[in-house]
């Protein structure tokens, strides 16, 4: 079977209210988000030097207070055509046929009438029952590092007028700065009153399965379709030497390469995997980082400072290989969570238990770390911290601080067990008072100990906003 493509050039009779007010430059855009709250414009394929000026048309996620880089978005109703004011084309149909449509631009002599309905319906001149409509389907794009919610492109096509497209079938005039183009950093948590109930009424209780159970149909951002995951690569000689790398498969790198986040979970020094984080490494790929995931071998048979050395031997082999990868290891951040706190904790703040020479990472996030140290032998890390000769004094990181030099973002929750908020307390007080050091501090609010983490990727944002600003601010 053969499947005929009809080319659609584009022009509009801005009719059915008046435009006059209009004749400026401005976007013509969705008049619904359609998924993204800054809506799609009509847009150019492409950018710079990779613009596609004669491919068809189509839309993107509106380019908002960008100025240079919405040249491609801006139009302007002049002498009943829609210009586009930065290239003097102008778009105009070529059939007045619905179904799979196309759009062009081309030479405003050749390009003819189109109306806008009063009720934001575009529709050609000769036909008024055929709508410029949005696909349903959008595809994300290239984006920028950082930029949140990413930008999507959805298809223009021909289809006849109905309520049932109707939400896809309306369009209107936009200035270019009505809003700002968010970065990730700058979104307020979108915790549902749902996962806040569910948070309290954990409360200061560690409970992985009722947290996850929380937030297991939440919709993410990214899916394992928005990336691509290396092998299972061993970073180091035990079998619990494995990590595994994550890029976006939409996202630029500058010529420096990308940030890289690596990440290491938590689970009581006895327990967890790959899976733990994987949520958290599909999203930062997604953002544009290269996410680098690590397991690390486990107690009882591996004890202090295993997990450290582990780090330290993820953190030699970022710097010997992610250039493989596109990534930057001036721009290396290592997160850790619960006991894989603990584990970047003693190898940033203690560099001669791992032989670290000089400041191998940009900066070390200390999500709810387990600085604390078991009080009985059946407590959890005490088959870690159990060293023929050696005391709990000496393994204790907040006793044995050699540096601050590294900065620091510590996370604790509102719900997190006591002992993790006294701890978090002592760590900063440390810092700032033997180091002169000035780590950040961030209460999670409404979250508990797993939450907050498990969280990464839905729309509550509130780690992803403070991992976002402490990676990406400038120093």
């Amino acid at each position: 079977m053969m499947t005929r493509q009809i080319t659609v050039t584009l022009t509009l009779v801005l009719s059915g209210m008046s435009f006059q007010a209009y004749s400026q430059s401005m976007f013509l855009r969705s008049m619904y988000e359609l998924e993204d709250p800054r809506g799609y414009c009509l847009d150019i394929p492409g950018f710079g030097a990779r613009m596609q000026i004669d491919a068809p048309i189509t839309t993107h996620t509106c380019k908002y207070s960008l100025p240079g880089f919405d040249v491609d978005e801006i139009f302007e109703h002049a002498d009943g055509k829609l210009r586009l004011v930065n290239y003097d084309r102008c778009l105009s149909a070529d059939s007045m046929e619905a179904g799979s449509a196309v759009v062009n631009s081309i030479d405003c002599n050749d390009a003819h009438p189109w109306e806008v309905h009063a009720d934001g319906r575009v529709t050609p001149e000769a036909d008024s029952g055929q709508c410029l409509t949005l696909a349903a389907e959008r595809v994300f794009v290239n984006t920028s590092i950082g930029t949140l919610p990413p930008y999507s492109s959805r298809a223009i096509t021909l289809e006849a007028c109905t309520a049932d497209a109707s939400y896809r079938q309306r369009w209107r005039w936009s200035e270019t700065d009505e809003m700002p183009t968010y970065n990730a950093n700058s979104l307020r948590s979108g915790m549902t009153t749902a996962a806040r109930e569910a948070n309290r009424e954990i409360g200061p209780a560690v409970d992985p399965m009722a947290t996850a159970a929380i937030y297991a149909d939440a919709p993410r951002a990214f899916g394992p379709a928005d990336v691509t995951v290396s092998d299972e690569i061993a970073y180091g000689p035990e079998d619990g030497h494995r990590l595994r790398v994550y890029e976006g498969n939409n996202r630029n790198s500058p010529g420096v390469g990308a940030p890289i986040i690596l990440l290491v979970h938590g689970g009581g020094f006895s327990r967890g995997d790959l899976n733990n984080l994987a949520h958290m490494a599909i999203h930062f790929a997604g953002l544009g980082f290269v996410a680098v995931n690590m397991t690390y071998p486990l107690s009882p048979e591996h004890t202090w400072p295993s997990g450290a050395e582990a780090v330290h031997a993820a953190v030699e082999w970022i710097h010997a290989n992610i250039g493989d990868y596109r990534g930057n290891p001036a721009q290396l951040y290592v997160y850790g969570h619960s006991a894989g706190g603990n584990h970047v904790a003693n190898y940033v703040l203690r560099p001669s238990l791992s032989s670290t020479q000089g400041d191998r990472v940009a900066g070390a996030i200390l999500a709810s770390p387990a600085l604390q140290l078991p009080g009985a032998p059946d407590e959890v890390g005490s088959d870690y911290y159990d060293v023929d000769g050696r005391t709990l004094a000496d393994m204790r990181v907040l006793d044995n601080i050699e540096t601050g030099s590294i900065p620091v973002l510590i996370t604790v929750a509102e719900f997190d067990p006591r002992g993790f908020h006294r701890s978090t307390a002592q760590l900063l007080t440390r810092l700032i008072e033997d180091f002169g050091a000035q780590p950040r501090l961030r209460q999670m609010p409404g979250h508990g100990h797993i939450s907050y983490v498990s969280a990464v990727g839905t729309r509550d944002r509130l780690l992803e906003e403070e991992l976002m600003d402490f990676m990406l601010s400038p120093r």
